[in-house]
């Protein structure tokens, strides 16, 4: 990789880690371009020369973000094998959660509600999202339950939303 490439790949690394923390704050309210390029700390159009359009860095802020909370559900569930409730336990305890997972998953919220109206890339990275995490829950899973992922990642989600809904009541 030359120099040059690689400062640019340096650069776009730096501005989607922004972005990422922007979207954590904010949501998805201030995500026109002038906002995130704001956050990254650089003009609109420097935004557009390391990224051809908003979606792709949407999409790569996201990504970004999942992997961050994929990694820390080994946090959460350390042992190689867990059963169903100790999943859904770990990963649904309010009392455990930063105030940073709390925006992820705020955010997350919001994902699936745009990628539920079919916008991209919202619906593609929410099922690439959802996809990885089903993987991972059957993988903490005995071999015998590993068909239940779904249902347990369905339970995850609704019992998250429902923590969010009534955080602070």
């Amino acid at each position: 990789m030359s120099p040059d490439t690689l400062a640019t790949q340096i650069k776009r690394e730096e501005i989607v880690q922004r972005v990422a923390n922007h979207l954590v704050a904010r949501g998805f309210e201030d995500s026109g371009v002038r906002a995130l390029a704001a956050s990254a700390g650089i003009s609109d159009r420097m935004l557009m020369y390391y990224f051809e359009t908003k979606e792709e860095l949407i999409a790569q802020a996201l990504l970004l973000l999942a992997e961050g909370m994929a990694a820390s559900l080994d946090e959460l569930v350390p042992q190689s094998r867990a059963s169903a409730s100790q999943i859904v336990a770990a990963l649904t305890d309010n009392n455990e959660q930063s105030d940073l997972q709390r925006g992820v998953l705020m955010l997350w919220f919001e994902i699936i509600g745009l990628a539920i109206r079919g916008g991209d890339p919202y619906r593609a990275t929410a099922n690439q999202i959802l996809e990885n995490y089903e993987q991972w829950i059957a993988g903490k899973l005995p071999p015998n339950q590993r068909h239940r992922a779904r249902e347990i990642l369905a339970q995850i989600e609704g019992q998250l939303l429902l923590n969010l809904l009534t955080m602070g009541k």
